[in-house]
């Protein structure tokens, strides 16, 4: 069950990015069936507990959420409840780490756009594509990149 429960979270990860990427938002429906995952995984996976999920679902996903409220435009709603769901299935670390990743890669093509002129200051970019990078990372290699830090 594990395999299949990775398996639909990069498929859905996947067409996240796709979609993300063309239309610059992120279909509920998409972040509903991560939201299963999330729960399935949470019945049939007692690797993390439920306050280790509850606690990746809000530990990115509620500064985001304030943040896009104190900045208007900061972030989308779309990658809010991203992180969200996808704090639930990874847990705490795995979301932590995911992000950092995501927010790098993001962070560095924003910087050569803006560098290359392809895009100005006020232009906004898919962060969603990124995000998914760092979860899939996380996601494969998070533990050994966690465990090789500590």
């Amino acid at each position: 069950m594990d395999v299949l429960l990775m398996i639909g979270f990069v498929i859905m990860l996947v067409l996240i990015t796709i979609v993300d990427i063309k239309k610059m938002e992120i279909p509920n429906g998409f972040i509903m069936v991560i939201g299963v995952i999330g729960i399935m995984a949470m019945v049939f996976q007692d690797n993390l507990t439920f306050t280790n999920r509850l606690i990746g679902f809000f530990c990115i996903s509620l500064p985001l959420l304030i943040i896009a409220l104190m900045i208007p435009d900061a972030f989308g709603g779309g990658d809010i409840k991203l992180m969200a769901v996808c704090g639930f299935y990874l847990g705490v670390q795995l979301i932590l780490l995911g992000f950092f990743l995501g927010l790098v890669t993001g962070g560095i093509y924003g910087v050569y756009l803006l560098l290359t002129k392809k895009k100005g200051k006020k232009e906004h970019i898919a962060f969603g594509p990124f995000l998914c990078t760092g979860m899939v990372i996380a996601l494969f290699f998070g533990t050994q990149i966690i465990t090789s830090i500590y």
